[in-house]
């Protein structure tokens, strides 16, 4: 595995910054979407395990200081680091319908980690578009718990579907000659697979 060089550091800020930006922006627009860790997705899926901790957990903090929830959330970020290194390994975002399923799976997990903690220490509301969704189903007299669950499932699958797919394009876009210079090199083209 090569080591970490330059362009490795080089996307780091990259990423938190694509992660940031888009969070914020479902933040102030109140989407009942996230789209804060297309970042960590594309990092960790290039560069491996750690530079993908390193933009998760940069990004949780940065957006924590307009929305201070999100820090209850940090191990799902780092979780996704890991996923999406192993997501490049087994050739998951090679096409659209495994880059689908990718996104299912991410938002299932992703909604069995964050219900307990949306549920039972933020009432159901993390002060996003989903909570939105929450306070309607609560209105209608669902109780904290499901009405978390389907607001959660709901908006994890929206949102982890259109990230998966938008990572899909950006891999898909990121020139050969650049790629075979990052640690992951070996899991996106195939003539190194042999070295």
């Amino acid at each position: 595995m090569k080591q970490w060089n330059k362009l490795t550091i080089f996307l780091l800020p990259i990423g938190i910054a694509v992660n940031v930006v888009g969070g914020q922006l479902a933040i102030m627009l109140k989407l009942p979407v996230y789209l804060d860790c297309i970042g960590t997705f594309i990092v960790g899926s290039l560069c491996g395990i750690v530079p993908g901790l390193i933009v998760a957990v940069l990004t949780q903090i940065l957006n924590s200081i307009t929305l201070p929830t999100n820090l209850l959330y940090i191990e799902i970020g780092m979780l996704f680091a890991v996923l999406a290194h192993f997501f490049a390994k087994y050739e998951r975002f090679k096409t659209i319908p495994r880059t689908i399923l990718n996104g299912i799976l991410v938002a299932c997990v992703s909604c069995c980690l964050a219900v307990p903690t949306t549920a039972f220490l933020l009432g159901g509301f993390v002060g996003t578009g989903a909570s939105a969704i929450v306070t309607a189903l609560m209105a209608a007299g669902w109780s904290v718990l499901p009405a978390t669950f389907v607001s959660e499932l709901v908006t994890e699958m929206m949102d982890k579907v259109i990230c998966m797919i938008i990572i899909f394009f950006i891999l898909k876009s990121i020139p050969e000659r650049l790629i075979v210079k990052l640690p992951n090199a070996k899991f996106f083209v195939k003539d190194l697979e042999e070295e």
